[in-house]
């Protein structure tokens, strides 16, 4: 870490700090990426929410994980839906993107998570390969 950088442990201070120690500008990691420099500062800055497709790209133009880019180790692993939940965001998806991974619709993912629903035999099979991140 830099010691020019004050601790940030935000999304945005995690993806500055990666900038930083990549010695990159935003302008570099914009062209990198495909955002646009004022999404990348807002994003720094924590005034948006980076979504899990953008945080893919920025996890592979900085070299470091989605999930620490994300702040997503904090999250709960209580049930079986705070677990899908985390795996997913691990692996960088949105809900549409990661029911059509495991062959769901959005809402059964959606419903998964909170837990109002539990997955078939059949489906937690697919699941076991994301949720394999979590161990």
């Amino acid at each position: 870490m830099s010691p020019a950088l004050p601790e940030d442990d935000t999304p945005g201070g995690r993806i500055r700090r990666a900038r930083v120690e990549k010695n990159m500008l935003l302008v570099d990691l914009a062209a990198a990426t495909g955002l646009s420099v004022r999404s990348l500062r807002l994003a720094e800055h924590n005034k948006t929410t980076v979504c899990p497709s953008n945080l893919r790209k920025l996890s592979e133009a900085l070299g470091v994980s989605i999930a620490y880019l994300g702040c997503f180790e904090s999250l709960p692993e209580h049930t079986l839906g705070q677990r899908i939940n985390k795996a997913r965001l691990y692996h960088g998806y949105n809900k549409r993107e990661f029911a059509k991974k495991i062959g769901v619709s959005a809402r059964m993912i959606w419903l998964w998570e909170k837990d109002e629903y539990r997955p078939s035999e059949k489906y937690m099979e697919r699941l076991d390969t994301f949720l394999a991140i979590l161990y």
